[in-house]
């Protein structure tokens, strides 16, 4: 039967757990500094907007035709 060396083992476990737990305080990071960018770029986007030129409603207007009657010819 295979010895088990448990305090070995649980040295290994406990610093696979501290790498992880590591690891993802830097994913938390990132995420919530992409989170701030988005932000940022939403706000930069809806300033950008709001200064755009408004546009002329003639613009989307359809222009008219000239409306040509035609003679009706009677029998």
């Amino acid at each position: 039967m295979a010895d088990i060396d448990v305090s070995k083992d649980l040295e290994t476990v406990e610093g696979q757990l501290q790498t992880l737990v590591t690891e993802i305080q830097g994913l938390d990071q990132q995420r919530g500094q992409l989170a701030q960018q988005i932000q940022n770029l939403n706000g930069v986007a809806m300033y950008l907007r709001g200064k755009q030129p408004e546009e002329v409603e003639e613009q989307f207007q359809p222009e008219e035709e000239e409306t040509k009657t035609t003679p009706i010819q009677e029998e």
